[in-house]
């Protein structure tokens, strides 16, 4: 397992990136946390593929172990703005990959909590390149989207499976 953390508009995200194969279920447990799987016809239909990749992404990039061809991705949703000052509009955030050999993947997550905070993961997400780039933005219901939060690997976090 790889972890990485930033400051992401204020709030704290952080990309948790499991290399292991998973078929767990969609869920979503309660507004502070949501559980999803990449394969599942709710995030299919919030996919959208050869996306445009923000400025400033990829924050996190790893490389994946030989015959590894599924990601885990949690973060937690901001819950402040740049300026400190609580959300009261968020509407979903965004999950990007992408790699040298594909095309930038993003992913739609939308928030139970307009104030957001809620502990998000994304199982079963596939990668085609062994090298891939991770990045998260939020987006209000204005539509605005933040930049992506600079991702730095937690200390004591790595491991791999």
């Amino acid at each position: 397992m790889r972890r990485a953390c930033g400051i992401f508009d204020g709030g704290r995200v952080c990309a948790l990136v499991t290399l292991a194969l998973l078929s767990a279920a969609c869920e979503t447990l309660n507004s502070e946390t949501l559980v999803k799987d990449a394969l599942s016809e709710e995030l299919r239909k919030e996919t959208t593929l050869d996306s445009v990749l923000p400025s400033g992404c990829p924050t996190l990039t790893m490389s994946l172990p030989e015959g590894k061809q599924r990601v885990i991705v949690s973060y937690r949703e901001p819950s402040q703005d740049e300026h400190g000052i609580a959300l009261t509009t968020l509407a979903f955030t965004t999950i990007y990959l992408t790699g040298p050999q594909s095309k930038t993947t993003a992913f739609r997550i939308w928030t139970n909590d307009a104030r957001g905070g809620a502990q998000v993961t994304v199982n079963d997400i596939p990668v085609s390149d062994r090298e891939v780039g991770v990045c998260v933005t939020a987006t209000n219901w204005g539509r605005k989207e933040s930049s992506p939060g600079t991702a730095t690997p937690a200390s004591g976090a790595a491991a791999s499976r």
